[in-house]
């Protein structure tokens, strides 16, 4: 007896391969035990951190996303707040959001609000000690920051996927203009993420 494959059957199975080759990564959430921030400021201390690749508006692209939750809203100036991660492909990568004036950008190296900061991907591959600085779109809702940028706007050597080591994020109360500052909190986990 023969047996027969029908069309929809061969399409749906090469639909299923074609889906499981592109699954995404798993998010990765770590935290931080509430209330142990420096004076007990809740603006400054950490909750959770999450690590994801989704699409952060429905039509929009595949982004990578990071998410820090705070007890409460962030400060508005004189802060500054970092998760980052070291990559196997590309050193460090960093989500800022730093409060205060433009000025520290242009004089002391450091990046607008609400960007990432990638050790790699700079034309020719030279970049100083800061990295490169790449703009995120970076909202704040409520208690939470989040940093997205579309992989095919990452460094090539992100763009399909990378491993982060390393985890850890940190609040600082900072002076405007320098970021000389101290930290208020930190969160950090030894686990490790691939997207």
């Amino acid at each position: 007896m023969k047996s027969r494959i029908s069309t929809a059957g061969v399409l749906f199975a090469a639909l299923a391969v074609l889906l499981a080759g592109s699954a995404q990564a798993a998010p990765v959430t770590y935290g931080d035990d509430g209330g142990d921030s420096l004076g007990n400021r809740a603006s400054m201390d950490i909750v959770a951190v999450r690590y994801d690749v989704r699409r952060v508006d429905k039509d929009g692209p595949l982004s990578l996303v990071v998410e820090m939750e705070l007890n409460e809203p962030p400060e508005g100036v004189l802060a500054d707040y970092e998760a980052g991660a070291q990559s196997e492909d590309c050193g460090t990568v960093w989500a800022t959001y730093r409060t205060g004036t433009t000025a520290k950008a242009s004089v002391f190296g450091s990046g607008p609000s609400g960007s990432f900061n990638v050790g790699c991907g700079s034309p020719a591959g030279v970049y100083g000690s800061t990295g490169t600085w790449l703009d995120a779109e970076f909202v704040i809702e409520g208690s939470t920051l989040r940093w997205s940028i579309a992989l095919g706007a990452l460094p090539r050597q992100l763009r399909s996927g990378s491993t982060f080591r390393r985890l850890r994020a940190f609040a600082r109360i900072a002076e405007s203009a320098t970021s000389i500052g101290y930290p208020a909190d930190e969160a950090s986990t030894d686990q490790t993420w691939s997207y």
